[in-house]
């Protein structure tokens, strides 16, 4: 009997464009994560479950409430299952989420004042009966056949003791896209919380992560806080064993392809280029998230000028923001501090030195990647960053890579100039080194880069998961 695939996660592979008759459309979403468990999916029987987010969504849950659909998208047919979570979504995702989550695993609380400890307990409630709701739909559709159940990042850090119970002798993954930080910053959180979150990893076969330095702060949890035992990259406790490993995640180099080469892409190149007016080009492209750090790439920008004015009249400074988690105060505020802080930077030194974008024009994303002269990238901590493989991949300007050595992917992108992402000064020198580098230094890094983003394709990366959890089942 071939082994079913139950992957779970917050937002699903298929997203839902409405007719003009009122009908829904399917569309298939983008991402490494979609290309390597969507393409998995198209090759055996198996079920993707995730969250209801969108009215699209909601529609299709309430048209097939318990049970799974398929869903064609014209790259691909999906066998679907929503969970409606209602007024639960809120506080599971904004609250917990989004906030005490991304907030610990990043580090970026203000110590001194967050977190307080206010009003979690609702909120911690609604996060886990979310989990309950996606374990109880992967359940239903591990019933009765060999599943292999893949569990997707820290929306659903509690929902594998809920199948573990159901289902005894599940295959059980967890894949956390996020870092993982040392026990001294995780006891941040409630004690309730803390043991909840070892519980749900205890209960697990396999626990992926991103980096060798994230797999150790989440052994370290689970030992000193959970009271496991280390047995090399696998804790034990009474009754659960658990292997902890980390796994490259490279790029999807056929979509990025498909899209440089598009139409838009080009288009859009066309403009930036124009807008750059033959300046060298400054790229980031990054999320609005506390996380990627974009208020000291701009303070390190500016010090690059104070030190050489002349390079406001030589450098073109292009970022595209994509506004994340509007719903949560601290990503609202952080985007307009950023937005103030470039409109300072264009009036001290000229409109045509800096330009920021608020856009979700994926296209014109790619464009700027092909086209950057130094690409900055400087998260406070990152999972990966695969703006950091993508860039590389696709720039044909033996473009300089400006990485935070914090980032998932500096463990593998070592051309670049890695930087510490508290340190601004440290960060001026090095926009300031890759604005005046050599050819011939580019040269070699940039070709580099280019052969280290092609590591660990999604493909790649899902077959080494399952491989480990084999390993994992037997032991």
């Amino acid at each position: 009997m071939a082994t079913k695939l139950i992957v779970a996660s917050n937002r699903g592979p298929v997203s839902w464009v409405q007719d003009d008759d009122g009908g829904w459309t399917p569309k298939r979403g983008a991402g490494g994560l979609i290309v390597a468990l969507g393409g998995a999916l198209q090759q055996r029987p198996g079920t993707w479950v995730s969250v209801a987010l969108e009215e699209g969504d909601r529609e299709m849950a309430a048209a097939h409430p318990d049970e799974a659909f398929e869903a064609e998208t014209g790259q691909g047919t999906f066998t679907l299952r929503l969970v409606d979570a209602g007024d639960r979504y809120a506080a599971y995702y904004n609250e917990v989420a989004n906030r005490l989550l991304w907030f610990t695993l990043h580090q970026l609380w203000a110590e001194p004042y967050e977190p307080a400890g206010r009003a979690w307990t609702e909120a911690w409630e609604d996060y886990q009966a979310v989990n309950d709701l996606v374990a109880e739909a992967v359940i239903a559709e591990a019933e009765g056949v060999d599943a292999e159940i893949h569990l997707q990042d820290y929306h659903l850090l509690t929902a594998a003791p809920t199948i573990r119970r159901a289902l005894p002798d599940a295959k059980i993954l967890l894949y956390v896209h996020t870092p993982w930080v040392h026990p001294t910053y995780f006891r941040r959180l409630p004690d309730v919380m803390v043991e909840g979150i070892l519980e749900g990893l205890g209960a697990c076969d396999l626990v992926g992560i991103s980096a060798p330095e994230w797999a150790a702060s989440l052994r370290d949890c689970m030992v000193e806080l959970g009271g496991g035992v280390a047995d090399f990259d696998r804790i034990r406790t009474t009754g659960t064993s658990t292997l902890v490993r980390d796994f490259v995640l490279g790029i999807d180099a056929a979509g990025l392809g498909q899209v440089a080469r598009s139409d838009a892409a080009k288009a859009e190149r066309e403009d930036l280029l124009a807008r750059a007016d033959g300046r060298t080009l400054l790229v980031r492209a990054d999320r609005t998230d506390l996380s990627k750090n974009i208020l000291r790439g701009l303070h390190a920008f500016e010090r690059v000028l104070e030190d050489d004015p002349d390079l406001a009249d030589q450098v073109h400074f292009h970022l595209l923001l994509n506004p994340s988690r509007q719903g949560v105060p601290e990503y609202r505020e952080y985007l307009e501090r950023c937005v103030a802080e470039a409109d300072g930077i264009r009036e001290r030194w000229g409109e045509a030195c800096l330009e920021l974008e608020t856009t979700e024009n994926f296209p014109r994303v790619v464009a700027a990647l092909q086209s950057y002269d130094v690409l900055l990238t400087n998260p406070v901590l990152d999972g990966t960053n695969l703006v950091a493989k993508e860039g590389p991949a696709l720039n044909d300007n033996d473009g300089v890579l400006v990485l935070s050595r914090t980032a998932g992917a500096a463990t593998t992108m070592g051309d670049a100039l890695l930087v510490n992402p508290f340190d601004v000064e440290q960060q001026a020198d090095a926009l300031r080194r890759a604005l005046t580098m050599p050819e011939a230094e580019r040269s070699r890094r940039a070709l580099s880069l280019k052969a280290a983003a092609a590591q660990g394709s999604p493909a790649d990366w899902l077959a080494a998961q399952r491989a480990a959890l084999a390993e994992a089942l037997r032991s």
